[in-house]
């Protein structure tokens, strides 16, 4: 009988890869608090009609619907209903943005003016699974929701590179542009209005295929030879400008359309400060994929990485479809699943912390009790104690705190802790040190201080 095995697109996780991950979220958690972002959770689903039409775009074919329950379903099924919207009224969450726009307007009543939020939790999407590529997976999500200004680019700009700088990542690049301004010089070489979604469709693939790839899919798509020839001349002469450069080939071919969206870009830059470990720098042709952007967006690339490590942009129009008031909003999402990857790939989580901190090791079942009780000292001292559920030799359990990442066992014999003194075994060095029974938290705290965490 073959093994039971978690659903295609889906995983377990190990208790070593649960640690890391966990850790990997408290590092980014306490990095998006020290800009004085908040934490929130939504439901794992929202009605259907919450992410219909929201600017999803292909996520939104990649729903998991959920089936009405009872005699809803019953009543849907003796129709013969094949439109979903007749059978299903729930769906999961395939992002965390939308969710946050129904969330707002919600609450709005009971949250500050400026809502300044983080999100760390799974998504679904109903993709081919595939390596790398998931059908349920954690998303990371810095947001703020209220203000129209500029100065909220800056601060997800810098909190984001903040937090994967401060992970490991060097030599960070944030690429800046607008959704609209992109539309704009998309429409400048005579695009067809029904064609311009197409041809940003394109444009985002030009960091994976060449121009001529490109070319030839835009013109598969109805959109004339010369445009895309046009189109593509220009991405090519902005790839070797400066900064200044870029702005004024932009500026030039959107004239009066793109003055207040370059405007924007051109704030964003100004109110940036220099970037921890990168840079800040416009890049008219990159796209995104959403439909709900409606100003600025960007990406975050680091050296040595073929792709984004973050994502986001402004999105001022989504709260205002489901609540009817508009709401300015912009936001920046870190690719949890890549970044977590990269880091172990890379070794750059050099030790995760293990199941506990020490093991109290029984060595006759007379020691029982006093392991117990020790155990129960050390936990109200801050010492992760694992106490082993058993008594007798001792090797099998130094064993098992070794497979289980457990760096320290203390032989908990009942008559040396009643003595005052007990023996600490280093299960690395396989050497035994005697601590005295008051100091023990100290001792085993300072060398779990010690070692490397992820």
């Amino acid at each position: 009988m073959a093994k039971p095995s978690a659903p295609s697109g889906f995983r377990d996780f190990l208790p070593l890869d649960l640690r890391r991950r966990e850790e990997l979220k408290r590092r980014i958690r306490a990095t998006y608090e020290r800009f004085g972002y908040e934490g929130m959770e939504t439901p794992a689903m929202e009605s259907l009609q919450v992410f219909l039409g929201k600017g999803g775009g292909e996520n939104e074919k990649l729903m998991f619907h959920v089936l009405k329950r009872g005699a809803e379903l019953a009543r849907g099924l003796e129709k013969g209903a094949t439109d979903l919207s007749n059978l299903a009224d729930l769906a999961l969450r395939f992002d965390l943005t939308v969710p946050l726009a129904r969330y707002f307007a919600s609450h709005r009543g009971e949250l500050p003016g400026i809502f300044k939020r983080y999100q760390i939790g799974p998504v679904w999407r109903a993709e081919r699974a595939q390596h790398g590529r998931f059908r349920e997976f954690t998303q990371c999500d810095v947001d703020v929701l209220g203000s129209a200004s500029m100065m909220v680019e800056a601060d997800v700009i810098l909190a984001t590179s903040t937090a994967l700088a401060e992970l490991g990542f060097a030599d960070l690049t944030v690429r800046l542009n607008s959704r609209p301004l992109l539309l704009k010089v998309v429409e400048s070489f005579g695009i067809a209005p029904a064609l311009v979604g197409a041809a940003v469709v394109g444009i985002d693939k030009l960091d994976k295929e060449s121009p001529d790839v490109v070319r030839t899919e835009l013109v598969a798509k109805g959109i004339e030879e010369a445009a895309a020839s046009g189109l593509l001349g220009l991405w090519q002469s902005v790839q070797g400008q400066n900064e200044t450069e870029r702005l004024d080939a932009i500026a030039a071919r959107t004239g009066a359309a793109g003055e207040t969206l370059l405007g924007q870009v051109r704030e964003v830059l100004a109110l940036t400060p220099a970037l921890p470990s990168g840079r800040l720098v416009f890049d008219p042709f990159l796209a995104r994929g959403m439909d709900y952007y409606t100003g600025p967006i960007f990406e975050i690339a680091a050296a040595g990485v073929p792709f984004s490590l973050a994502g986001g942009g402004r999105f001022d129009e989504l709260v205002e479809r489901l609540s009817g008031t508009k709401v300015p909003a912009c936001g920046f999402s870190i690719g949890f699943e890549r970044v977590y990857t990269l880091m172990e790939e890379r070794g750059m989580f050099t030790s995760s912390a293990g199941a506990a901190d020490v093991l109290l090791a029984v060595p006759g079942a007379d020691s029982a009790r006093a392991a117990v009780e020790l155990g129960l000292t050390l936990r109200a001292q801050g010492v992760r104690a694992d106490v082993f559920p058993g008594a007798g030799k001792l090797l099998p359990q130094y064993e098992l705190a070794e497979r289980k990442g457990i760096p320290l066992a203390v032989i908990a014999d009942a008559s040396k802790i009643a003595a005052g003194t007990v023996d600490v075994r280093s299960l690395a060095e396989r050497q035994n040190t005697g601590v005295a029974v008051p100091e023990l938290a100290a001792f085993i705290l300072a060398r779990a201080s010690a070692r490397p965490t992820a």
